[in-house]
């Protein structure tokens, strides 16, 4: 039909259109696409008491104040960006019209709110050698005692930017790596040359 809208992820093009990108094996190393996630950056004072009685009101969670940690629900994940500024990540398609519910919600209170579903791709890169894939393109210190469970931080991969969290939902050796739209498909190739020893390779 032609006015069917029909969206697609930035890594269509990897995977002709047909289902989200999956790649790699969860024995070793396994890079995968969670498509359309919904996105809020939200910027705020986190001394004002209206500000987060009104977002824990209508997302159930405290605003998390200390640097590079996350605070979850069964529905969102918040993660700290910097002293005024946060990423809201929604875990189901219940979260729809969290952009519009929290604009009402803060409606009078100094903040801004801004949908970024569009701007960002997520990708899940898990299994027991996901860690040393990063690790080849990541400046930071991955290791489980400094980088742990509902813990997030602003990096690069290689030259992209991301955004790093280890879900505190996962058993297994999890990251979620938030991409800007446009560097998705770099990211992830990059992510699969790394991932080249452990999945085609012979190490």
């Amino acid at each position: 039909m032609l006015n069917e809208s029909r969206q697609q992820t930035p890594l269509a093009g990897l995977t002709g259109g047909a289902s989200a990108f999956e790649h790699g094996s969860p024995e070793r190393v396994a890079l995968i696409e969670v498509p359309f996630v919904k996105l809020v950056n939200l910027r705020g004072d986190p001394e004002n008491t209206d500000f987060t009685a009104a977002l824990q009101n209508t997302i159930g969670i405290i605003l998390p104040t200390e640097p590079n940690t996350t605070a979850e629900s069964d529905h969102y994940c918040v993660m700290w960006l910097s002293p005024d500024e946060w990423m809201i990540r929604a875990k189901g398609p219940q979260a729809g019209d969290l952009p519009t519910r929290l604009n009402v919600a803060l409606q009078g209170i100094f903040c801004a709110v801004t949908d970024q579903s569009s701007a960002y791709s997520v990708l899940q890169l898990s299994g027991p050698k996901a860690r040393c894939v990063l690790a080849k393109g990541c400046p930071l210190d991955l290791h489980p005692r400094v980088f742990g469970t509902e813990q997030c931080a602003q990096s690069h991969y290689y030259k992209t930017s991301v955004l790093l969290r280890r879900p505190n939902d996962r058993t297994d050796d999890c990251w979620e790596v938030i991409v800007r739209r446009s560097f998705a498909d770099y990211a992830v190739r990059m992510l699969m040359d790394g991932m080249w020893e452990y999945t085609e390779g012979r190490n």
